[in-house]
C-alpha cells in the first residue's frame, strides 16, 4: 500500500468512527482525542487531515448523508422502483426520512447537533450533500421522483414542487428535531403526527392542497 492510499485509508477511517461516535455520544461531548482513539491513531495524525474539529464534524456529516442517500435508493428499490409513478416513490421517500427518528432519535440528534456545531464555525453553508440540496442542482432520489412524476402525471403540473421539495423537508426534519429533544410541547403520537405530515405534503404534490 503507498502512502496516499495509507492516508485516504486512515481519513476515511476517521470520519467512520468520527461519524460513530458523534451519533452515539454527541458533537459536543465527543474530542478529536476520542476519535483519534477509536481510529488507532493519535491526535495529531487527525489534524493531518482535517484542519479542525469542524472540518471533521463537516466530514461526517457528509458521510451521514450519503448512507441515507444510499438506503433511500435501495428502499425504493426493493419496493420495485420500475414500476412505481413518481408520487408513489414520492411517497416511500418521505416516508423513510419522517421515519428515521422513531428508527433511531440519536440520528436525528446529530443532525441538530451537527448543524449547530457547524453553524457555530462559520461553515454551515458547506453542506451542499444533504437534504435539502439545490433542487435545481440536485440528483438525489427525491428530485429524481418529482421529475419522474411530473412526466408521469401522477404530480400535479401546477404544484410549486421547488416550494414543496423545501418545505417537506424543513417540516418534517423540524418536527424529528423537536420530537427527539422532547419539545414538542404536545400529548400527540409522534408516528401519527409524521405520518399526517407526509399525507399533507403527497396531498401537495398531487395539487389537491
Amino acid at each position: 500500500m503507498s502512502l496516499e492510499e495509507l492516508r485516504e485509508q486512515n481519513k476515511r477511517l476517521t470520519i467512520e468512527k468520527g461519524l460513530e461516535l458523534f451519533i452515539k455520544n454527541g458533537v459536543d461531548q465527543t474530542t478529536v482525542k476520542d476519535v483519534a482513539a477509536a481510529a488507532g491513531l493519535t491526535e495529531r495524525s487527525v489534524y493531518r487531515y482535517f484542519d479542525s474539529k469542524a472540518d471533521l464534524v463537516l466530514a461526517t456529516a457528509f458521510l451521514f448523508w450519503e448512507r441515507i442517500s444510499k438506503r433511500v435508493e435501495q428502499r425504493v428499490s426493493e419496493k420495485g422502483y420500475q414500476g412505481m409513478s413518481g408520487i408513489e416513490q414520492i411517497d416511500i421517500m418521505l416516508r423513510f426520512y419522517a421515519g428515521l427518528y422513531m428508527e433511531n432519535p440519536d440520528y436525528v440528534r446529530f443532525i441538530l447537533h451537527c448543524e449547530t456545531a457547524l453553524y457555530n464555525a462559520g461553515i454551515s453553508a458547506d453542506i451542499q450533500s444533504r437534504p435539502p440540496g439545490l433542487f435545481e442542482d440536485s440528483n438525489s432520489p427525491l428530485v429524481r421522483a418529482i421529475k419522474t412524476g411530473l412526466a408521469d402525471g401522477s404530480v400535479s403540473p401546477n404544484a410549486d414542487v421547488k416550494e414543496i421539495y423545501y418545505n417537506a423537508y424543513d417540516a418534517i426534519l423540524g418536527t424529528m428535531q423537536r420530537q427527539a429533544m422532547g419539545s414538542t410541547l404536545c400529548d400527540l403520537d409522534d408516528g401519527a403526527r409524521m405520518a399526517h405530515l407526509c399525507d399533507l405534503f403527497i396531498d401537495a404534490f398531487q395539487g389537491k392542497i
